[in-house]
């Protein structure tokens, strides 16, 4: 019974087993096979069994699994191996298998175990063993480890560089072996303490090739099973960062004494903004009375000063923890002063000083120090002995030598070269040694090799005694100068032979040169337009701003480009030039120059402009025709046929009868209305005469505007309007007095028969620009509007109407746009329905 119980425990276990459980004859057909199968495999078991095990194996695996079969087959030793299977749903799934012969049953049983989460967790593993392999291999920093024993177990790259010793000779030696005896012992007595288990640091000192380099050390326990199995180092240099402290110290002292010596005012603030000490200074400057504003606030004692430039600093300060320091004006005693404000836990402490005579020189200083900000100038300080003590980072720039390459060395023995001219330097020795300043050109070589061309200024300090304790030089690149001039004395042979004008720039459009050509052309001289933008001279009151702008523009971006543009001579006479510009690059790719060649073609332009008048000219006088013509088919055949017709009439009507006084009245309205049409035509035919004659003076627009409100004033008022005029005070054009009135009349005029029933009329009139380049006046209201797409081509067209509410002959806007096109102007208009409408009209200028 306890058998038969075992049998069914074994059965339960193998059904629910995760493992794969089964068996293969031996010819390798699955004999059975666990419901294990579907969670690992996807499978069904009757979907494995009977089936031969290769057709669900991956292929590279089949040999190796046929070789372990082979094996297992006739031996009862359990063994294992590893293959892949292709789960249904096309994934490999790994299993490892244990199996066994079992030559009773001709049948290998054999466990498999899905190893997919195993061999993920080796993946990762590994790979974490990778990146900590790089990051120790190629830290930047020392890094070593020592065992129990004291020796190291591993270095990285930068321990073997640092030392200059291979790898295979610092592993299982003592650091002591490489490290000089006081810093052996120091490394021994932290190592001894970190085999303790505590993080010890520390810096040590370590001298290689004569110099001391220093480096800020850690050295971490690894702890395995609470026991410290290796210790860790870490090694930083900070040797730069060292000197910078010691610097920064040696400078704090040197403050410190400057500070003591000089009398600032002083005061300072609790966290409440209350005033805990004032110094004397500060009283007398700020006008305050200590024993009174001692524990008082700031701000309720000085409430003008609240939102001002000290509220906002200070509380900038405090809010970020940084110290402040600006300049301000403070009112009540009339003075600027210039204020350092640093915060603290307790409060924040300020000092300030009286600059109000300084004010001036300071904003001047400010500009110069901007412009040195900027500068790519090298600066070397050195000895007496002319060995260098510091440069700057420009100079590193220039020459490509560091600070640490060139310290205690003379410049002259690692810049000058083969083709440097040492005459340039003993032509100035002399007297430089008299501790005089001196400047002069010469040819260095940068550390590639490079050729570089200078403008060396030095300047000499000197004690009392005329002793010299050192010198400050600057260095300037003058190398394109230099190579420019060159290229300009050859570039000159050519341009100097053509008519034409050729101007070359610098990259900031400088003038450098002009041929005789451009002197022919312009009148301009070498001498009086070098170091000028040519615009600056050539362009005038007529060029076109545009056209000038899009030159800056591509100027700007340094590409090839060509331009049209009206230029004046030196003589003030006009003339077109069209220019070919070309920007010339450096071996960086950046603009170095730019070449213009001038052609005068101002006969071309002036014949381009009769022949543009000429055709605008017949242009509006066959619109002017087409007009008349329309007038005349349209507008006066009309009445004149209504008028002949109702005279028929009459002659047959009894005179005593109705429909004969009302054919009188309606003749009347025919004849009235040719009367209309007849003086429609004469005031377009006036106009059209009038416009190679007319007369224009310089008006007045303001009073205009006010004779037409004048006019208007009782239509304006009645039906509730107002007009808001924006026209600049003492606003002239020169147009025809009469003319103008007309314009002003009909927009207004318009505007009240045209407005909204929804709201008040508002009228806004509103000029731009000036009389030298020209006038805009713009007339806008919020009346009730008309489609613009609906109008079209039309809206300015004589008797075109677009509001068949309200009376109206449609003359008035043709008569706006043929006065303004006879004064040389035009118009143009924007509308809205129920928005309102706005007119825009141009006049020329005088």
């Amino acid at each position: 019974m306890k058998t038969d119980q075992a049998l069914f425990d074994f059965e339960k276990m193998v059904i629910h087993s995760l493992d794969l459980i089964g068996g293969i004859d031996r010819d390798g057909y699955i004999q059975y096979v666990s419901d294990a199968c579907k969670q690992i495999l996807g499978y069904e078991r009757n979907e494995l069994m009977g089936h031969h095990y290769s057709d669900f194996l991956q292929a590279d695996d089949l040999f190796d699994t046929m070789q372990a079969i082979e094996n297992l087959n006739g031996d009862s030793r359990r063994t294992s191996f590893e293959n892949h299977y292709i789960h249904k749903d096309g994934h490999v799934v790994p299993i490892r298998w244990y199996g066994v012969w079992s030559e009773d049953d001709q049948v290998l049983y054999c466990v498999g175990r899905d190893m997919t989460t195993q061999k993920l967790g080796q993946s990762r593993l590994h790979e974490s063993e990778q990146r900590y392999r790089a990051l120790f291999d190629n830290n930047p920093d020392i890094v070593f480890v020592e065992n129990r024993q004291g020796l190291i177990t591993e270095v990285n790259q930068q321990v073997v560089k640092t030392l200059g010793i291979r790898e295979e000779l610092l592993v299982n030696a003592p650091a002591s072996s490489f490290l000089p005896p006081d810093m052996a012992a120091v490394n021994e007595r932290y190592l001894r303490q970190a085999l303790q288990g505590e993080s010890m640091r520390f810096e040590f000192e370590f001298e290689k090739n004569g110099k001391v380099r220093i480096y800020d050390t850690i050295k971490y326990p690894v702890i395995v099973k609470d026991e410290v199995v290796c210790v860790q180092t870490v090694a930083k240099e900070v040797t730069s960062l060292v000197h910078s402290y010691n610097t920064i110290k040696r400078l704090a002292k040197r403050l410190s004494t400057i500070f003591e010596s000089i009398t600032n005012a002083f005061f300072t603030l609790d966290k409440g903004w209350n005033f805990t000490y004032i110094n004397s200074e500060a009283e007398r400057l700020l006008s305050l009375d200590r024993e009174y504003y001692l524990g008082k606030n700031a701000w309720r004692e000085l409430p003008s000063e609240i939102n001002g430039a000290f509220y906002q600093q200070y509380h900038l300060a405090v809010e970020t923890r940084k110290a402040v320091q600006f300049e301000a004006y403070y009112k009540p005693t009339d003075v600027w002063l210039d204020v350092r404000a640093f915060p603290s836990e307790e409060g924040i402490s300020v000092y300030f000083d009286n600059i109000t005579e300084k004010v001036k020189a300071r904003h001047e200083l400010e500009k110069l120090s901007l412009v040195a900000s900027k500068t790519t100038n090298g600066v070397i300080i050195t000895n007496s002995a002319r060995r260098i003590e510091w440069v700057n980072e420009g100079f590193t720039r220039l020459t490509g030598y560091s600070l640490d390459e060139v310290t205690g060395k003379i410049p002259s023995d690692f810049l000058h070269g083969h083709r440097t001219d040492q005459k340039a330097f003993e032509a100035v020795k002399e007297k430089m040694n008299r501790c005089q300043p001196v400047s002069f050109e010469v040819l260095n070589y940068k550390k590639n090799g490079e050729e570089l061309w200078l403008s060396v200024q030095v300047n000499p300090t000197c004690n009392g005694k005329g002793e010299i304790l050192g010198f400050v030089t600057v260095q300037t690149d003058i190398t394109d100068r230099v190579k420019s001039q060159q290229e300009l004395e050859k570039l000159s042979l050519v341009a100097s032979g053509t008519d034409n004008g050729v101007i070359i720039t610098d990259a900031n459009g400088l003038t450098e040169w002009v041929n005789e050509g451009f002197t022919k052309t312009t009148g301009y001289t070498l001498s009086e337009i070098a170091g000028i933008k040519p615009g600056k001279l050539l362009q005038g009151e007529e060029t076109e701003e545009a056209t000038a702008k899009m030159i800056g523009e591509k100027l700007r971006l340094g590409v090839h480009f060509n331009a049209l543009l009206l230029n004046y001579k030196k003589s003030g006479e006009k003339f077109w030039v069209s220019m070919d510009i070309t920007p010339v690059f450096d071996n960086v790719g950046a603009v170095r120059q730019f070449v213009a060649i001038l052609k005068d073609v101002t006969f071309r332009k002036e014949a381009e402009a009769n022949l543009l008048k000429m055709t605008q000219d017949l242009y509006a006088k066959n619109s002017d025709q087409q007009q008349f013509t329309y007038l005349v088919s349209h507008n006066l055949r009309a009445p004149v046929a209504n008028a002949l017709g109702l005279a028929n009439l009459l002659t047959r009507l009894d005179k005593n009868s109705e429909l004969y006084e009302k054919s009188l009245s309606t003749l009347s309205q025919s004849i009235a209305q040719l009367d209309t049409v007849l003086r429609d035509i004469n005031t377009i035919l006036t106009i059209r005469d009038s416009k190679e004659n007319l007369e224009q003076e310089l008006v007045d627009v303001n009073l205009v505007i006010e004779q037409v409100l004048s006019s208007l004033q009782e239509p304006l008022q009645n039906c509730g309007g107002a007009l808001f005029n924006y026209v600049e005070n003492e606003l002239s054009v020169s147009v025809n007095k009469a003319y103008l009135y007309s314009i002003f009349y009909n927009f207004l005029s318009n505007a009240i028969k045209y407005r909204s029933e929804e709201r008040p009329l508002v009228v806004r009139i509103k000029s731009f620009g000036n009389s030298g380049k020209g006038t805009f006046i713009s007339f806008s209201d919020n009346g009730s509007g008309f489609d613009m797409q609906r109008a079209n081509n039309n809206l300015f067209k004589l008797y075109k109407r677009f509001h068949t509410d309200k009376k109206g002959r449609g003359i008035g806007l043709y008569l706006v746009k043929t006065h303004l096109e006879a004064m040389g102007g035009h118009v143009e208009a924007t509308s809205q329905v129920g928005v309102g409408t706005r007119f825009l009209m141009y006049l020329p200028k005088a």
